[in-house]
């Protein structure tokens, strides 16, 4: 028995964000400049008052709607975020769950970040194939222009608002589906990528609001070296495993964190830059909605063919990585 994606949805939020934005804030940069380090032209940003269970839930309906189900076929909901509409509880999931009217199903999130949606897609992916459950919606949503200081120029330009959702049921053929996956951490690298206060070790109040420290800080250039050598190697790694080359891919969806990366990663693997499926220069970087909104999106606009060989490949903060084989 295998899992398999039957259908995909997406929704980004309603205000698009050109460079410019930026540059009349008054920060040291420009559309150029934004765009040769980055490969990014435009993010989206929610407006006031948007959460992240709202796109959520508007890109789970997308989903469904595509699928031809209902709420109530759904048996559970995993939500990967970083952003949750609440800083404790209830969980980003109960609340999708309760705007999509399937009460009572399981519903909990996760939260690997960047990576959020391929730890989500293996925790699914491992339930499907124990029996205990047999129709799962996976949803990788993040705001993080709600934790992003927009006068921090090393991080304000990178990110932006979105979800993604795919729906997984079980099959019994053997020719489509998830193949392999995998995922992985190492908490040694946790400081790289962090937002230093506001949670239980230095709860917010007004000091922490003063600094700032309840913002995203990244080591741009660590994070940059740590996701490549990563991801390539792991990418290798699952490949062989399968007894599988880099030839037999037709799709390699990584993470959009930043053009050169993907750049970089399809370099050292050797695989066609068009075989590499991006939409940063759209988006910008949407932590765990980046990949399922480039599965979407491209669903929607081209789609994939019976038997493509995709391979999914996450990384953030944690320091955090997952690597996801299936064909379509």
């Amino acid at each position: 028995m295998k899992s398999k994606i039957i259908a995909l949805g997406h929704m980004a939020g309603e205000d698009i964000v050109t460079n410019d934005y930026f540059v009349k804030k008054g920060l040291d940069t420009s559309d150029q400049w934004i765009k040769e380090r980055t490969g990014i032209k435009t993010r989206h940003f929610v407006k006031p008052e948007t959460a992240s269970s709202d796109l959520g839930y508007m890109a789970a309906k997308m989903c469904l709607d595509n699928a031809n189900r209902l709420a109530t076929d759904i048996d559970l909901i995993i939500t990967a975020t970083s952003t949750p509409d609440y800083i404790s509880f209830p969980s980003t999931a109960c609340l999708i769950q309760k705007k999509l009217g399937c009460s009572t199903i399981p519903a909990f999130d996760i939260s690997a970040a960047c990576s959020g949606f391929c730890y989500a897609l293996t925790t699914a992916d491992a339930f499907i194939q124990s029996k205990k459950f047999k129709r799962i919606l996976v949803i990788g949503v993040d705001c993080l222009s709600t934790i992003t200081n927009m006068n921090d120029r090393g991080t304000c330009i990178l990110f932006g608002d979105a979800a993604g959702a795919a729906l997984l049921e079980s099959s019994e053929d053997d020719t489509s589906g998830i193949i392999s996956s995998s995922i992985q951490a190492d908490g040694n690298l946790s400081d790289i990528l962090i937002v230093p206060k506001g949670g239980s070790k230095y709860p917010f109040n007004s000091n922490v609001a003063n600094e700032a420290l309840h913002y995203i800080k990244m080591d741009g250039s660590t994070v940059f070296k740590q996701a490549i050598k990563i991801v390539v190697s792991e990418i290798k790694k699952a490949l062989s495993e399968l007894n599988l080359k880099t030839e037999d891919v037709d799709y390699l969806v990584c993470h959009q964190a930043n053009q050169r990366i993907l750049d970089k990663i399809t370099e050292h693997l050797n695989i066609p830059k068009e075989k590499c499926l991006a939409n940063i220069h759209n988006y910008g970087n949407t932590s765990a909605a980046s990949i399922p909104l480039v599965l979407s999106e491209f669903n929607k606009d081209k789609g994939f063919k019976k038997g493509d060989l995709l391979i999914l490949a996450g990384f953030g903060a944690g320091f955090t990585w997952g690597i996801s084989i299936l064909r379509w």
